[in-house]
């Protein structure tokens, strides 16, 4: 457009974002376009909110009514995202996690349910508040780090972790916040077997270019190091890490839709890879267990 000065039109397929169809002022440029232009309309990640009747995607789906609509998801639940089937309909198919698995074109998987006597917090005689003040006496274990920040505690279960996980292979850790990634990403690097400094790294949206530089690196699978990435939202989704082998939840999950995308980081097939492992320090797995969409676990370990 640039270019041009307007939209292309001299093509048989065309990709775009919807940012750049919805931009031109009061003039959107998908309106450039006849409303019979486009024979088929594809649209990937369609559960981001393309269906919602205030979505901008429905405006530009309403505009080209001539077409097929074809959504694509990785999101399979009906019920966190209603609006997605209501739109387009039931799914014309489905392949699930399952099938994947069975086929042999994703890695299966364990799980560790990791319970402990730190999961939730009543404030006694002997503790000391450093700062803020308590606005009442028990917090419970979904509080942690977002209510209440015990660093006492994040030490603990990382020694936990460290002795649950194999630390020579690849780890993503999952955390409530910035701040507790890099509270995780230090206890650590204090305890760990390896000698290296960069042994465990935070990947989060503060660490920009060196974030992502950290993470390229760590998906190339030639390389040992970095061995742990601690994260909390950003590496949820879009990381192709194929030599994963752990998983671990140290907060926990919002939804089924949310937990798909995380275990899914652990499912690229690697040469050696037999499965990889979940550690759920929140009973994540327990809350959206789908033996019909992921099949079984391989095995399911409570640790002592």
């Amino acid at each position: 457009i640039r270019a041009q000065g307007k939209v292309p039109t001299n093509a048989n397929i065309f990709f775009s974002i919807y940012q750049a169809m919805i931009g031109g002022g009061e003039n959107p440029y998908y309106k450039d376009y006849p409303q019979d232009f486009f024979d088929l309309i594809i649209i990937d990640e369609c559960h981001r909110g393309g269906a919602s009747n205030e979505s901008n995607w429905r405006a530009v789906l309403d505009h080209f009514t001539e077409a097929t609509h074809l959504g694509l998801t990785a999101t399979p639940k009906r019920t966190d995202n209603i609006d997605t089937y209501n739109y387009f309909g039931e799914p014309r198919y489905v392949y699930s996690l399952r099938d994947g698995i069975e086929d042999g074109f994703l890695t299966p998987f364990k799980v560790k349910k990791v319970s402990t006597t730190l999961d939730g917090y009543k404030h006694g005689p002997g503790d000391i508040v450093l700062e803020g003040e308590l606005d009442k006496e028990e917090y419970e274990k979904e509080e942690m780090n977002r209510v209440i920040v015990i660093p006492d505690r994040e030490e603990a279960m990382v020694k936990v972790m460290l002795r649950e996980i194999d630390q020579a292979q690849k780890t993503i850790i999952f955390c409530m916040n910035e701040p507790h990634a890099l509270m995780i990403r230090d206890f650590i690097n204090k305890h760990k077997q390896s000698d290296d400094p960069n042994y465990c790294v935070r990947v989060t949206a503060s660490e920009g270019a060196i974030g992502d530089q950290w993470l390229r690196v760590f998906r190339d699978n030639e390389k040992t190091i970095p061995t742990i990435l601690t994260t909390s939202q950003k590496l949820s989704t879009g990381v192709d890490a194929r030599n994963l082998r752990f998983v671990v939840l140290m907060r926990p999950v919002g939804s089924m839709v949310e937990f798909k995308q995380i275990v899914g980081r652990g499912t690229r097939v690697y040469e050696g890879k037999d499965y990889f492992t979940i550690v759920d320090f929140y009973d994540n797995y327990q809350k959206f267990d789908d033996p019909e969409g992921d099949g079984d676990p391989v095995e399911v370990e409570e640790p002592e």
